[in-house]
């Protein structure tokens, strides 16, 4: 027996539900809101009900090396293995992926001119990442800024100096009467920041590594000389068009998890796992 009941995050109307829905074989899927304790823990009562549930979850900001291997990460909680996470940072990476924007678009950019606008945008927001990750690391508030984008963040200020000057603000104002010093943080910064840079090893997986919502936002000039402009009576974002025209054509194609390897391997993951015992 396969997994038949799906614990996701977001809203019945979020798009990783709206993508899930056409990935996986599963008519149960559930969002159950945010990611908290609360999650993990209901999934290992629940599965007193049904012993073949599980979740999906968007990966956190990830401080130790790794390797990529396409496929959704295990996730366990309180030695419970509960479920997977996806192996990238969150859905929007996997929808503006150059096979994913291709295969969507009917009138996509060329393939190469897309890839450098992603490119561009990765090198543009490398510092605020690694900042987002080493704060993430250490558990701390990871994003800050102005709200560019319902519930998205994003700071005016993003090269090395200003990050540091963010990193020591969010530990002295959050940190409490925890060990950690404002220096501890900053110093992880400093080391994981070469890795996000041009020829770093997370740059080279930035599509797993930043988060899509982040990219997207460093593409927005770009995304409006392609045309994806939202109506002027509306409160809609550029990047809110271009992911929307995608999602919808998601769902009107078949076979759509055989379009990225990850997405194969996930539907087979949940073809074929069964939680007993």
């Amino acid at each position: 027996m396969s997994v038949t009941v799906l614990y996701c995050e977001g809203n019945a109307k979020s798009i990783d539900i709206r993508v899930i829905r056409q990935l996986l074989p599963i008519s149960d899927i559930r969002p159950l809101g945010g990611k908290t304790s609360s999650f993990f823990s209901s999934i290992i009562a629940d599965r007193r009900r049904n012993p073949n549930l599980a979740c999906l979850v968007d990966r956190d900001f990830d401080c130790r090396d790794w390797q990529k291997f396409d496929e959704p990460v295990r996730c366990t909680y309180d030695q419970v293995w509960v479920g997977w996470s996806w192996e990238r940072k969150e859905i929007e990476n996997y929808l503006i992926d150059p096979a994913v924007v291709q295969r969507a678009l009917k009138k996509a950019p060329s393939r190469q001119e897309y890839q450098n606008a992603l490119d561009e945008a990765a090198d543009r927001i490398s510092a605020y990442s690694a900042a987002r990750t080493a704060l993430a690391c250490e558990r701390f508030k990871n994003f800050w800024g102005e709200e560019v984008r319902k519930g998205h963040y994003f700071p005016k200020q993003i090269g090395k100096k200003a990050c540091l000057t963010k990193i020591g603000e969010i530990v002295r104002d959050y940190k409490g009467d925890r060990l950690i010093s404002e220096e501890d943080v900053q110093t992880k910064f400093n080391t994981l920041l070469p890795q996000f840079r041009r020829g770093g090893s997370r740059f080279n997986d930035y599509l797993c590594c930043l988060a899509g919502k982040d990219l997207l936002y460093a593409m927005r000039t770009k995304l409006q000389e392609w045309g994806f402009e939202p109506p002027a009576s509306s409160d809609s974002s550029p990047e809110d068009v271009f992911v929307e025209k995608i999602v919808s054509r998601i769902e009107r194609l078949e076979n759509v998890w055989e379009w990225l390897p990850e997405w194969k391997s996930l539907r087979q993951l949940i073809e074929k796992t069964e939680f007993l015992g």
